[in-house]
Order: structure tokens, then C-alpha cells, then sequence
């Protein structure tokens, strides 16, 4: 028998769901409550980062024994998504600094494989601030700020980056990314900032 949990509190499981799909329509629907999100889920212990995904979604809880779900004010989540993004952003910064001295050290195969975490890292910080402007532009009023448009930006000095690269040209490479795709970063500072005085962020 399946064991149903949401916020420590034990919940019993309709006999008519099969997936976790119809699992989920059913909580968000009926259970959660006005201005509550699931923030954590777990199958029998395991955390479940993409709970949305079409190969979660068709699970059949009879194969299941748990399912423990938390459960967050959306407000709450999305203050402490921008948070995290600020220490993020700082680390993104480091990194890119710590890059370009790799670079001018001629230190290529190590600043290369960095470099290549410091990208990855770029596209996890859009894609979380891309999350919170989503949850308040149907919360509170559009602001004129927009991730899309930061990442817009930093396309033509990506292009310069890619292109230096290309030709082995380390010591632009080190400029690129330390005066040019620094700088663009800044676009992420304004904003959190924007995201800060939306939400009241002291």
C-alpha cells in the first residue's frame, strides 16, 4: 500500500489514480491549497528533481511504496530562488575571473575545461531567474526587465569568444572574459535587483 505524504502529514490515496500524473493533477487541484507550489518530492526516499517530466508523469504508483511531497508558499520560493541566485551569481563571477588567469597563463586545456563548467553555469543561472520572473509576472506586475533579453546581450561577445577560441588566441580569450562576458553578467546583478524591490527583499 502506497504511503502518501505532504508536509508530515499522511494523506489517503484515492483508489481511482494509477500515475503519478493523476496524482499530482490531484493535489495541485484539490489539496494544496491558494498560493502553494510542491517544492520537494520523493519516490520511496529518492528525490525526484524533475517530478514534471513526461517519464515521471506516467509512473504507476502501485509500483511505488512512498511518495513524500513538500509543499511551499510560492512567495516564500521564489524569494529564496533569488537569494540563491545572488550567491550563485558571485561564484559565476569568481570563476570567470579565475578563467581568464588560466588563459593568460597559458594554461588552455585546464581554462578550456572550465570554461566549459563556467558556460554550464551561465545557463543554470537563467534558467532559475527565468523561473522566478516567470512566477512573478503572473503574481505581480510585469516589470521591464527580461532574462531573455540578458542572455540576448551576451550573444555577440559569446560569438567573439567562440571565434578567439577557434584561432587559440588565449590572451584575447582572457580579455573577452574578463572585461566583455564579465560585464555582461552585470545584466544578472540589475535583475535580482529588479527581482529584490518586486518582492520586498530587504
Amino acid at each position: 500500500m502506497l504511503q502518501l505524504e505532504v508536509n508530515g502529514i499522511n494523506l489517503p490515496l484515492h483508489p481511482g489514480l494509477s500515475t503519478w500524473q493523476d496524482l499530482l493533477w490531484e493535489l495541485e487541484s484539490k489539496h494544496l491549497g491558494q498560493g502553494k507550489v510542491i517544492s520537494s518530492v520523493r519516490f520511496d526516499g529518492a528525490e525526484v528533481l524533475q517530478f514534471r517530466e513526461a517519464e515521471h508523469l506516467t509512473r504507476p504508483l502501485h509500483l511505488l511504496e512512498a511518495i513524500k511531497i513538500e509543499a511551499s508558499p510560492l512567495e516564500e520560493m521564489v524569494k529564496s530562488a533569488v537569494k540563491e541566485s545572488e550567491g550563485y551569481l558571485i561564484t559565476l563571477q569568481t570563476s570567470l575571473a579565475e578563467v581568464a588567469e588560466a588563459f593568460r597563463r597559458q594554461l588552455s586545456d585546464e581554462a578550456n575545461s572550465k570554461l566549459s563548467q563556467v558556460f554550464e553555469g551561465i545557463k543554470m543561472m537563467a534558467a532559475l531567474l527565468q523561473g522566478v520572473e516567470l512566477s512573478l509576472s503572473g503574481n505581480y506586475q510585469q516589470g521591464p526587465t527580461s532574462v531573455a533579453q540578458v542572455l540576448a546581450d551576451m550573444g555577440p561577445t559569446l560569438e567573439s569568444l567562440i571565434e578567439s577560441q577557434g584561432q587559440q588566441d588565449w590572451v584575447l580569450v582572457a580579455d573577452i572574459l574578463e572585461f566583455e562576458l564579465l560585464a555582461s553578467l552585470s545584466g544578472f546583478e540589475q535583475l535580482l535587483s529588479a527581482f529584490r524591490q518586486r518582492l520586498g527583499i530587504a
